[in-house]
């Protein structure tokens, strides 16, 4: 059965990178999520989770990594980078 948990990602176009935000949100929270970012004129996306993950720190956690991979449609696929190196 599929999750209807999102996460939210920091998404750098110009170097094709990403940094984790957020992780097991609701869709209400992943969207004022990206609209806050949003609002300091930060491309945040909402992608999709697989399941619940269970790491507490969505920056150390794979299971996010993952699914950006498989589900955030960006090509070629972006590569991780922690949100202080961003």
């Amino acid at each position: 059965m599929p999750s209807n948990l999102k996460l939210v990602i920091l998404y750098d176009a110009r170097n094709n990178a990403y940094a984790v935000c957020g992780h097991n949100l609701t869709a209400e929270e992943a969207k004022a999520m990206t609209a806050e970012y949003g609002a300091k004129l930060l491309l945040a996306l909402s992608v999709d989770q697989r399941t619940k993950h269970k790491a507490a720190d969505p920056e150390a956690c794979r299971a996010c990594r993952r699914d950006v991979a498989h589900a955030s449609g960006l090509k070629p696929s972006p590569t991780f980078q922690r949100r202080n190196a961003t």
